[in-house]
């Protein structure tokens, strides 16, 4: 027999989603201005774009999910799995964003140590 998830539940998972989705679009976002540089920050920056779609298509499926859960038919227990699991993946981009946006931020501070220990 298979457990009906709480309508609350379902909705925090919902609501997750969205969140999710906000933040993929900033993802993207971020990734679309260090594109713009020109420099080596843009190969990064169009990652960091890829990465932000990623966690936007994640978050809208697990979104999807989460609605299909409150529906409260035999299968809600598994869409919300699936929805828990899509959003598990919408993380785990916006994770390898904040990576790749590190290592921006890692060469900008080599690139300004060479340049201050020029001017010594």
């Amino acid at each position: 027999m298979m457990h009906n998830i709480s309508e609350e539940k379902a909705k925090a998972a919902e609501e997750h989603a969205k969140l999710s989705e906000e933040h993929g679009k900033s993802i993207e976002h971020v990734g679309k201005i260090l594109k713009a540089r020109g420099n080596s920050a843009q190969e990064h920056g169009k990652l960091i774009e890829e990465y932000g779609k990623a966690t936007q298509q994640h978050a809208k499926a697990s979104q999807q999910h989460a609605q299909v859960s409150q529906q409260h038919n035999e299968n809600s227990t598994e869409e919300f799995v699936k929805a828990a699991e899509e959003h598990a993946k919408a993380a785990e981009e916006h994770t390898k964003a904040v990576k790749e946006y590190l290592q921006v931020a890692q060469e900008q501070v080599e690139t300004a140590k060479k340049f201050l220990d020029k001017q010594s």
